[in-house]
């Protein structure tokens, strides 16, 4: 059995699932930035890619990060006080405490990789997953944060006002699921205290 899992297969640290797409390298430079090491969560970050070319992401933001900033891999073990990226092209899930990645079962239209992670990570987690939706356009998460809701998780949302696309934000508070509206700055401050709170009881998906 892992370290990060307890006997019932569940993590016994917090998963943050952060999504975002235009606009959402710098809201993650400055989430990152203020993101203590020793925080005790892990964080995974959907930031909608091209598929067709390699991602950056993860030289980008290691550079703001006082944790490790890995590229998502099929199987890898999920660890708290680090940060996960997705591939280009990918969807990703979290399945007894290691990472899945899959394909997209639709080649065109509309693709929606955060709201299928939130749906896992709230089917497996519950009440130990936390959802922040970043700078974006489009809807993608509206769906996946309720079911965190629904499973006594916590959504924020970014600020619209400070996201350079307010699309995503605006689409998620719309829906009645967020917990909080905060600029970046607020953020590191809403999770640790999330995180100092004992997690409620799991309602898991029959």
């Amino acid at each position: 059995m892992a370290k990060s899992e307890d006997s019932a297969g569940a993590l016994v640290f917090r998963v943050v699932a952060i999504g975002a797409s235009a606009g959402g390298l710098e809201a993650c430079k400055g989430l990152i930035a203020s993101l203590p090491v020793d925080i005790g969560m892990a964080f995974i970050l959907v930031q909608h890619l091209d598929p067709a070319h390699e991602s950056l992401m993860v030289e980008l933001l290691a550079g703001h990060a006082s944790m490790p900033v890995l590229q998502a891999a099929e199987g890898m073990p999920v660890e708290s006080n680090h940060f996960y990226v997705i591939p280009p092209g990918t969807y990703l899930a979290v399945v007894d405490g290691l990472l899945k990645l899959s394909r997209p079962l639709a080649a065109h239209g509309a693709r929606l990789p955060f709201d299928f992670l939130l749906n896992s990570l709230a089917e497996n987690y519950g009440s130990r997953v936390v959802a922040i939706v970043l700078s974006g356009t489009g809807a993608d998460g509206s769906v996946g944060i309720k079911a965190i809701k629904e499973r006594r998780g916590l959504v924020i949302a970014q600020a619209p006002e400070e996201a350079d696309y307010d699309g995503m934000p605006q689409s998620a508070i719309a829906t009645g699921s967020v917990d909080y509206v905060l600029p970046i700055g607020e953020m590191a401050a809403a999770l640790t205290k999330f995180g100092q709170q004992a997690p409620a009881v799991n309602i898991t998906a029959t």
